[in-house]
């Protein structure tokens, strides 16, 4: 299958047509760095993961920004009610994205530029936008005219009286206008810049849409988000640099679905977030990265302990199919992909439908499973496990390699297992359990086959 995404412009799912045959332009909305991320952001930013390493699997070079947003509101705030600096606020909490990004196999981004060093960029867009006569200044706050941009409302219905209204406060002409420069007061303190209409700062549409252009072009293939930034953020964003320009700004726009927790979704706003810290402390990187790639990014998810549970076993019983392997023994060298390996890609090429390309391959190891206890496991099929595997964790990310069998267990462990084997032959089932348990919270999974005990370590 040719790649295909649902753009959220034309409400269809569309055959994937680059600008370039030979690298992608994808641009990414990112953190405001003003506090951690939860899980619900990182729902996000795993979409993004996702659909680049779908990209490469294709044959594309992608050229990704991810930004910082570190103007905004919240972060002056915090600046405000707290005390810490602007600087060492905004770079503690971009230090704990990218970690954590790190954390949970994210590749790096290309570039991830922050706000406050586009400053002047930005100035001179807005600048653009007055001269062209679709931005008008009061007292200092710089907006956008959508009654002078006839194309203002590409994702929704702007009759629609529920739709909430930015800075109405601030005098601007008409409701849909938005701010693109916002003068600067007291509140700002030093957090200010100076410009042609005065002190003041950047707004958050316009940083999204100077960084864009200035770090990809005028025109990008994929630009993508949360779906509670469709409207306003990138209306906005779209609306601007399609005014100045007079080209299409992104040809696919991608939006990924909440992550709710108790019928709402996550938000800061709404103080029923769980942060990933925390979450690392009770289950892995790998479990948290399945969990959230195991829906659809398009399908809202619902957090329970559950499901991460569910996550975790799982990875277990991937990890138990890639303990059977001496993967650097395999040759695979001249070895076409499968029909399973086809329908896994068919799968991811098809808008990214992870719980499908899950099924497939959960399908395999039960296939394989069948075959390594009945002994008849050929070299033809080790190599086809091999090509999964890799093939798998190309896109998953979740499988260490290292345990491909037969990794050094620790003498501790071993002797546990021993024990454990000799309360089995004595019928002592009580002991026995409680030694398996022990063997668990120490790390490692053991399972009982014809041949005897097999350990392995969990992830």
């Amino acid at each position: 299958m040719k790649l295909q995404f649902y753009n959220s412009v034309t409400s269809e799912k569309e055959e994937f047509h680059p600008i370039s045959n030979k690298e992608v332009l994808v641009y990414g909305c990112g953190p405001t760095v003003y506090h951690s991320p939860h899980i619900g952001n990182f729902r996000t930013f795993i979409f993004y993961d996702l659909l680049n390493r779908v990209l490469v699997q294709n044959g594309y070079t992608v050229k990704n920004v991810i930004n910082i947003t570190d103007i905004d509101d919240k972060i002056i705030d915090r600046v405000n009610n707290e005390d810490i600096g602007f600087n060492d606020l905004t770079q503690k909490y971009e230090r704990i994205f990218l970690e954590q990004s790190d954390f949970l196999s994210i590749l790096p981004s290309t570039v991830n530029p922050r706000a406050s060093e586009y400053v002047s960029e930005m100035i001179h867009f807005i600048k653009s936008l007055m001269d062209k006569g679709v931005a008008y200044n009061i007292n200092g706050n710089i907006f956008f005219d959508t009654k002078e941009y006839s194309k203002y409302g590409k994702f929704v219905n702007i009759d629609d009286d529920s739709l909430s209204r930015e800075d109405n406060e601030l005098g601007k002409k008409h409701s849909n206008d938005f701010a693109l420069w916002k003068a600067w007061k007291e509140s700002d303190g030093e957090i200010t810049w100076t410009s042609d209409w005065g002190n003041g700062r950047p707004a958050w549409h316009t940083e999204c849409a100077v960084l864009g252009t200035q770090l990809l072009g005028e025109s990008i293939d994929i630009h993508c988000g949360g779906i509670d930034l469709k409207f306003p953020h990138h209306e906005n964003e779209s609306a601007q640099v399609e005014a100045l320009l007079e080209n299409q700004f992104a040809n696919y726009w991608l939006h990924a679905e909440h992550l709710i927790f108790d019928s709402e979704k996550m938000s800061k706003s709404l103080g029923n977030t769980l942060s990933v810290s925390d979450l690392l402390k009770k289950y892995s990187p790998e479990t948290l990265r399945l969990f959230l790639l195991s829906s659809h990014y398009r399908s809202k998810v619902s957090f329970s302990d559950k499901k991460l549970d569910d996550s975790s076993k799982m990875i277990d019983k991937i990890n138990r199919f890639v303990n059977n392997f001496d993967l650097a023994t395999i040759d695979v060298q001249d070895i076409k992909y499968s029909s399973s390996h086809l329908a896994f890609l068919d799968a991811l090429n098809d808008d990214l439908n992870t719980p499908e390309a899950l099924g497939i391959f959960f399908d395999f190891i039960n296939k394989m499973n069948k075959n390594i206890n009945n002994e008849s496991m050929t070299e033809a099929l080790k190599a086809e496990s091999k090509i999964f595997i890799n093939l798998f964790n190309s896109i998953f990310s979740i499988i260490n390699p290292s345990l491909s069998k037969k990794g050094s267990i620790p003498k501790n462990i071993q002797d546990l297992a021993s024990l454990r084997e000799e309360m089995r032959n004595k019928s002592d089932w009580n002991e026995a359990d409680k030694l398996r348990r022990k063997i668990e919270n120490l790390g490692w999974l053991i399972e009982d086959t014809k041949d005897g005990q097999k350990l392995i370590q969990k992830k």
